[in-house]
């Protein structure tokens, strides 16, 4: 029996009753709530990594002992036996549970993969990345749940998302890069931290268009209800030289703060932005890189604010 799948942010995030159990100190955590009782109860919202309907679907056999009564749910079975069995609850797009590894995007960018993996040839995506792509030099994507996580990326190449994606199109210079999220980093503090290679942190997208006019674009950690402070990301072992950060919008929208609390750099909203609330906390770039604008001839247009 392995609880090691187990995220408290994110059970927290999805049963309102336990966090209030928390915080009045009736309980002292989520975990705790979820081995004495959440399991018997059938509560299965613990992972952005466990899917209780694609594990269900996947494995028939524990479909079965869950009709009968012989277990709460497919979860239950999956903590009981199926991890050590050595069965997946990854739930289909979603990120793989070690390493938070966007299945979906990188076979939807390498099409050769995805041939490979249907034929057989290649177990998985992740496992052609982990043996060849990360050497070839094709970008890994990395994506996080509706909760808070730290999500590591590593590769000669990555994309590094701290919300929920389900699926990336094309890249930061490709005129089709668009992405499918199921958050906005709304009450999250996401910790990103890049790896040796050449990371791209990503606070927000743009979508390139053939139009003159700014592009539609989505921001991330922005909430116009919180105090300023209760959603952002965190990045750490950011490179000067190597390494980028997109946020969604123009350059005007926001506020640099180099040296800023704590010695850090801090993105902020600009004052007269319409991204919502003013000086909202986008990010703390751990190490206080002097970070420049990269993209200022096409940001406009772009509808994206790159960074390094």
């Amino acid at each position: 029996m392995s609880f090691a799948i187990f995220n408290e942010s994110f059970y927290l995030a999805n049963y309102p009753d336990v966090r209030a159990a928390v915080e009045a100190r009736v309980i002292t955590s989520g975990l705790q709530h979820f081995q004495e009782s959440g399991v018997r109860e059938g509560r299965t919202l613990i992972s952005p990594s466990f899917d209780e309907a694609s594990y269900l679907a996947k494995y028939s056999d524990v479909a079965a002992a869950v009709r009968s009564g012989l277990f709460s749910s497919g979860l239950q079975h999956f903590i009981d036996f199926g991890e050590e069995e050595g069965r997946s609850g990854v739930p289909l797009g979603g990120p793989d549970p070690a390493t938070f590894f966007n299945e979906k995007a990188y076979i939807t960018n390498n099409l050769d993969v995805a041939s490979a993996v249907r034929l057989g040839t290649d177990k998985s995506g992740l496992q052609h990345y982990q043996q060849v792509g990360q050497l070839e030099g094709r970008t890994g994507y990395f994506t996080a749940s509706n909760a808070s996580d730290v999500v590591s990326g590593f590769g000669a190449k990555t994309q590094i998302y701290g919300v929920g994606v389900t699926n990336v199109v094309g890249d930061i210079g490709s005129s089709t890069y668009d992405i499918i999220t199921t958050s906005k980093g709304d009450g999250e503090i996401d910790t990103l931290v890049g790896g040796s290679g050449q990371d791209q942190f990503v606070l927000g997208v743009g979508r390139i268009t053939s139009s003159t006019t700014q592009s539609n674009f989505q921001s991330f950690y922005l909430n116009s209800k919180d105090v300023g402070t209760d959603d952002y990301a965190i990045i750490q072992n950011f490179e000067l030289g190597k390494d980028t950060i997109v946020l969604g919008g123009t350059p005007n929208q926001y506020t640099l703060v180099p040296n800023g609390f704590g010695g850090d750099y801090l993105i902020y909203t600009a004052s007269n932005s319409n991204l919502g609330k003013r000086n909202d906390l986008v990010a703390v770039v751990e190490g206080n890189p002097n970070l420049g604008l990269l993209n200022p001839a096409d940001a406009v247009k772009s509808g994206f604010t790159l960074l390094g």
